[in-house]
Formats: structure tokens, C-alpha cells, sequence
């Protein structure tokens, strides 16, 4: 037979094993929902991190697409005056080849015309910029891209300065003193005449081919590139 007292402590003891299953329980279901909610709170961190940083991918891109429309339009504009100066240089070939009378040939037009350079305008500022950003991985193929067309356009800059130096040496102060190129007046025809003049000459047309042939490469590259990112803005 149980006594009244040893009752009672067993059914507090039974209650206080309830309380603490209970007591454990919620503990179990507010550390649940505390992971829950940094897990929630990590997510969304993540998610609005990423959409900021795909708004930065996407503004650089946009300072990229526009200044590739920039250099394809300086040069689109120095086409037509190129592929002038290229045709100017053959016919002065021509003309030195053809053994006829220099001055019945109107030889001083493609004289004049040839000293002249055009040197295409390269911006590279927001090209560089997104090439040392980091925003996001998704457009590695853009990256790619650009990294060629860069290379194009500092290979095209070197040969440009180059020529433009190799003219300046070679062509104009071979003919100083033969040829007045400020009142573009021609007062003698014995360099012009002379061998050295003529392989002078159809060197600056290999030149002036080997430039076009660049500027046509470039620029192709630098359309591909434009549609590119048009896609990848849209």
C-alpha cells in the first residue's frame, strides 16, 4: 500500500517530466525556427547581393557597348579617306612605274595627297574597367571577346604610330628638298625620278594595305562584339 505522501511525489515527478518535454520541446522549435530564419535571412542577402551585382555587371556593359559604337564610328569616318590615300599611293606607283613624263601626269596631286595620316581615335577606358571587374560570371564569352578586340586595337595603334613615324622619316625628308610640302609645290623632279623614290613608294602602298587590312579585321571584330552584348542587354 503507496502512502499518501510517497503519492504525491510520484505524480509531481510525473508532471515535472511532462514540464521538461514540454520545456524542451519549444527550446527544439525556437532553435528550429532561429536557423530557419538566418537561413532566410541568408538567402535574401545572397539573392539581393547578386541582383545588385548584376545591375553593376549590367551598367558596366552598357558603358563598354557604348563605347564600342564610339570607336566603330571614328572608324567608319576615316574609311572613305583611307582607302583614298590607299588608291593615291598606287597611282603615284603607277605613274613612277610607267616611264612616262612626270610632268604631264599631274604627278603633285598623289604627291600632296599620300603625305597625309589618318589615325583612327581608340577609346579604351570602359573596355579596361569591365575587364577588371568581377560582378558576376556570366559573361565570360563577352570577356573573351574583348580581351581579342583589345589586343586588335593596341596591335592597330603600334602599326598606325609606327607607319606614321616610317613616313614622316622616309617619304617626306627624302623629298625636302625637292618638294615644298607647305605650298605643296613640287621645284624638282630628281628624287622623284630616282629608284630609291620608287621602291620608297610601293612600300607605303604595302603599308597603307597592310593598315586597311588591320582596320577591316578590327572592326569586324568590334561589330561581332556589338551584337554581342545587344543580347545580353535585351
Amino acid at each position: 500500500m503507496v502512502k499518501i505522501g510517497t503519492s504525491r511525489r510520484l505524480k509531481k515527478s510525473a508532471a515535472s517530466k511532462k514540464l521538461r518535454r514540454r520545456d524542451f520541446f519549444t527550446y527544439f522549435m525556437e532553435v528550429l525556427l532561429i536557423i530557419f530564419g538566418i537561413s532566410v535571412a541568408y538567402q535574401l542577402n545572397v539573392y539581393y547581393e547578386g541582383q545588385k551585382d548584376l545591375q553593376l555587371e549590367k551598367a558596366a556593359l552598357r558603358k563598354v557597348y557604348r563605347e564600342n559604337e564610339t570607336n566603330m564610328e571614328n572608324f567608319y569616318s576615316i574609311v572613305p579617306s583611307r582607302n583614298e590615300l590607299q588608291e593615291d599611293t598606287r597611282e603615284l606607283a603607277r605613274i613612277l612605274f610607267s616611264g612616262g613624263l612626270l610632268e604631264d601626269d599631274n604627278i603633285g596631286t598623289y604627291l600632296f595627297n599620300i603625305n597625309r595620316t589618318y589615325k583612327p581615335i581608340i577609346q579604351l577606358e570602359a573596355i579596361n574597367f569591365y575587364l577588371n571587374t568581377n560582378y558576376t560570371n556570366r559573361n565570360s564569352d563577352v570577356k573573351s571577346e574583348l580581351i581579342t578586340l583589345k589586343s586588335k586595337y593596341l596591335e592597330l595603334r603600334d602599326v598606325v604610330d609606327y607607319y606614321v613615324r616610317m613616313k614622316e622619316k622616309y617619304y617626306s625628308e627624302f623629298l625636302v628638298s625637292d618638294v615644298d610640302f607647305g605650298e605643296e609645290k613640287i621645284i624638282s623632279y630628281e628624287k622623284i625620278k630616282s629608284v630609291e623614290f620608287k621602291n620608297l613608294v610601293v612600300n607605303l602602298l604595302a603599308n597603307e594595305q597592310e593598315l586597311n587590312r588591320l582596320f577591316e579585321d578590327t572592326f569586324e571584330l568590334a561589330l561581332d562584339l556589338d551584337e554581342m552584348i545587344e543580347e545580353k542587354l535585351h
